[in-house]
């Protein structure tokens, strides 16, 4: 994690009380996890909070979003109104936040304050009851209320957008990207995480490249991917060297290719 992330994730984590390990809302969402698990068998995941982000990150996504909508209809005003759980589900959102904030911190000086307050209130009105798909619309309506409150227009901050890394547990953030291309993508690299086809810091650095490169346009290099300018934008945003995403790109790429291709999967 670069420095400039891990100043954004102590400082909106700290704004909501849910800095690891010692946060007020954390150690109250901790203290209440197996009272939910006990209200709603959905979270019985054979973790406790503290390592439901990782658990997340190895599930299916539709059963982790089944996780995430317990979450959300426990904390909110429509459902069963703990303020508490809604502190647990933006506890494992918060690498998105991090991510949502650190891309917009050029706009404000108070963005982790804009992103923390916009991020509760997204949680805490979440359709819940329609099956959404929780990490992308919190994190979406998030990021379009921050730009709202400082007066951007989506067009100015076009690049600002959260990235689709696994980490968000985000799918495609819509308006201006190509949602349809990064889902597919999404779901092919879940499927071959689970297989082993590729590494979770494989399918990360793919989807950051699909994400710039959809919105960047680029139609060059493998879909695009492989352009320069969205190279070396993740390996910035990553803090990894041009090299090193470049190597674990084709790797991947090739990975899925040798695995997918005969199946007749493009990639």
């Amino acid at each position: 994690m670069t420095a400039q992330r891990q100043e954004h994730t102590m400082s909106v984590a700290r704004q909501l009380g849910l800095q690891a390990p010692e946060g007020e809302l954390y150690l109250q969402a901790c203290s209440r996890w197996n009272r939910w698990v006990a209200q709603d068998p959905v979270l019985g995941v054979g973790v406790d909070l503290p390592g439901l982000r990782a658990w997340a990150l190895d599930a299916a996504p539709p059963r982790a979003n089944e996780v995430l909508l317990a979450l959300a209809r426990l904390g909110a005003p429509d459902g069963g109104g703990d303020r508490t759980a809604t502190g647990a589900l933006l506890w494992v959102l918060m690498p998105g936040a991090v991510r949502v904030a650190a891309r917009l911190a050029s706009f404000s000086e108070q963005v982790d304050e804009l992103v923390a307050a916009q991020l509760w209130i997204s949680a805490r009105t979440l359709a819940w009851s329609k099956g959404v798909r929780v990490a992308p619309t919190v994190l979406r309506n998030t990021r379009r209320e921050v730009l709202r409150d400082l007066g951007i227009t989506t067009t100015c901050a076009q690049r600002e957008r959260p990235t689709h890394d696994l980490d968000l547990l985000a799918g495609p953030s819509g308006e201006g990207t190509c949602p349809a291309a990064v889902d597919r993508l999404h779901g092919l690299l879940g499927q071959a995480r689970q297989a082993g086809v590729v590494t979770p810091e494989e399918c990360h650095v793919l989807l950051a490249l699909s994400e710039h490169a959809c919105t960047r346009a680029i139609s060059y290099g493998r879909a695009g991917l492989l352009s320069r300018a969205s190279t070396a934008r993740v390996a910035a945003d990553r803090g990894m060297s041009h090299t090193t995403v470049v190597r674990r790109a084709h790797r991947a790429l090739e990975a899925l290719r040798a695995t997918y291709a005969p199946q007749g999967v493009s990639t």
